[in-house]
């Protein structure tokens, strides 16, 4: 894929996006967030992406404190923890592999 095709497709997603913000309305969960509104800035916010891969919920956790990190917390001690819960949920997931409940 070339330049102008990633551009084209770039162009394609936001528009895709856009129409679909726009059919979601004001009283929808997803255009609401309760206690800041980080992840609703977001292109696709972590729960719709964990839904729509039916991932488990140290995925989930996983990716939200990830995604999060840098947009919600200023300072290097907030991001920190934010990577370090994303790792912990990380570990327990090899723990349930190990275990094979996963």
């Amino acid at each position: 894929m070339d330049k102008k095709d990633s551009m084209t497709n770039s162009k394609l997603k936001n528009t895709l996006l856009k129409a679909h913000r726009a059919t979601q309305s004001a009283s929808e969960p997803l255009s609401e967030q309760v206690a800041g509104n980080w992840y609703k800035s977001l292109k696709i916010q972590p729960i719709e992406y964990c839904m729509a891969n039916k991932l488990n919920a140290c995925q989930v956790k996983a990716i939200k404190y990830t995604t999060r990190c840098l947009i919600k917390n200023k300072d290097k001690k907030g991001r920190k923890q934010d990577i370090d819960k994303a790792i912990h949920c990380l570990n327990m997931l090899k723990e349930f592999i190990d275990k094979d409940v996963v």
